[in-house]
């Protein structure tokens, strides 16, 4: 059996835990899986929704492995009771192995996958290596721009965004995060007529392809839109991802843009303003040539070659 071990956080949403019930569902046809989380209310309606075995738990360190041939930890923070859990694993003999993100801590796994280091290994849908080698077109102005600033963002900090979008005219597809409710999507399109809003399970692939920026946070999105070639504005939260805005710009494939506390309507037209049809283009060329998007695929061969999934 393969465990994978990942919670809904307050900082990162369902990121960890939908990409594990994804990887989860790829690899189910040949290999037992269970998805293990913290009880949540919200983690369960969400797994419960998802075709793949999942088991709630109170304290990680407990979770049972005697059946277990690997321990797939996707967490940040990494917390001492997954501390736990991995020096188990270790005593019993079974493999692990690591998903890093930018801001997690390197454990002592027995296989690391950090796509913030290595952006060839980001684990993304597979929806996203097809538009990544998609014939696309850039428009002399920019028109559409993809709102995709992850679960945590509360409904008068996306409304905020999206007014200030508005003001410069721009047309906006939004993926929803978890607290925003259906009314609050019939307010926004109500007041805001002409936006529009993502599935909550469908892969955010094709939004990214079809709009000529994006509006993300420094961390996981980077990576989708580069492998689709849009280029980024990068809002960061606090100083750590300033940090990483300023790294990502540095690879040409966005720019950092200020905080929701600067937001306003000549901030944001100051960052778009300089951004013009060459330099998008070669912005899109840059995060194509960074992450192709066989990510999952370089992952599940190293897998086999340790023997970890058939």
């Amino acid at each position: 059996m393969i465990v994978f071990r990942a919670d809904l956080s307050p900082q990162t949403g369902l990121r960890h835990l939908r990409r594990c019930a994804w990887l989860a569902s790829l690899l189910k046809s040949r290999n037992r899986v269970l998805v293990c989380c913290r009880e949540d209310k919200k983690a369960m309606k969400f797994l419960s929704e998802k075709n793949v075995l999942f088991s709630l738990v109170r304290d990680p360190g407990t979770i049972e492995i005697t059946e277990a041939r690997a321990i797939v930890f996707d967490i940040d923070p990494f917390s001492g009771q997954d501390g736990i859990l991995l020096d188990k694993a270790k005593k019993s003999g079974v493999k692990t192995v690591q998903i890093v993100s930018a801001a997690a801590q390197l454990q002592a796994a027995d296989v690391v996958v950090s796509p913030a280091v290595q952006a060839e290994n980001a684990l993304l849908h597979h929806k996203f290596r097809h538009f990544n080698k998609a014939k696309r077109k850039y428009r002399k102005n920019i028109k559409n721009i993809f709102i995709n600033l992850g679960d945590p963002l509360p409904y008068r900090d996306l409304r905020r965004v999206i007014e200030t979008l508005h003001r410069l005219h721009y047309k906006m597809k939004i993926a929803p995060g978890l607290n925003l409710k259906k009314a609050d999507k019939r307010n926004l399109m109500k007041i805001y007529p002409g936006i529009h809003f993502c599935g909550r399970s469908e892969s955010p692939a094709r939004a990214y392809f079809e709009a000529d920026l994006s509006l993300i946070p420094p961390g996981d999105e980077a990576l989708e839109a580069a492998c689709v070639g849009t280029p980024a504005l990068y809002m960061p939260s606090d100083k750590e991802q300033e940090a990483l805005a300023d790294s990502l710009a540095g690879k040409g494939i966005g720019v950092r843009i200020p905080s929701l506390a600067d937001f306003s309507v000549q901030t944001v037209r100051d960052a778009i303003t300089p951004l013009t049809l060459d330099g998008r283009e070669q912005m899109g060329a840059a995060g194509r040539a960074l992450v192709d998007g066989l990510g999952v695929q370089r992952l599940f061969k190293a897998l086999k070659e340790k023997g970890i999934i058939e």
